[in-house]
C-alpha cells in the first residue's frame, strides 16, 4: 500500500513551500499522484518527493522551470545526455 503525503507534508520534506508545489501543479512540472475530488486536496507519493528533490537540484543548478519541465520529460538519462547533440 502507497503512503501518501499532504502537500504540506511533501513541502517540509523537499525544504519548500506548500504554494509551490502547488504552482509546480498548475503547470505540469510535478502533479500529486492523488487529488482528492471534493477537497482538492493534493497527495504525494515518496515518488513524487523524489521528483520534487530532482526539480530542486536543477534548480540549484540555475536551470529554469521550463527547462527542468523538458528534462523531466526524457524517459531515460542516456536520452538527456545525447540531446544537446542531436542534429533533430
Amino acid at each position: 500500500m502507497k503512503k501518501y503525503f499532504s502537500v504540506g507534508e511533501a513541502a517540509k520534506a523537499v525544504h519548500t513551500t506548500s504554494e509551490t508545489l502547488r504552482h509546480y501543479d498548475r503547470i505540469g512540472l510535478v502533479k500529486p499522484s492523488k487529488k482528492d475530488e471534493w477537497t482538492s486536496y493534493r497527495y504525494y507519493t515518496e515518488q513524487d518527493i523524489v521528483r520534487l528533490n530532482t526539480v530542486r537540484a536543477l534548480q540549484l543548478m540555475d536551470l529554469p522551470l521550463r527547462e527542468i519541465k523538458k528534462v523531466l520529460e526524457y524517459d531515460d538519462l542516456e536520452k538527456c545526455v545525447r540531446r544537446p547533440n542531436s542534429a533533430a
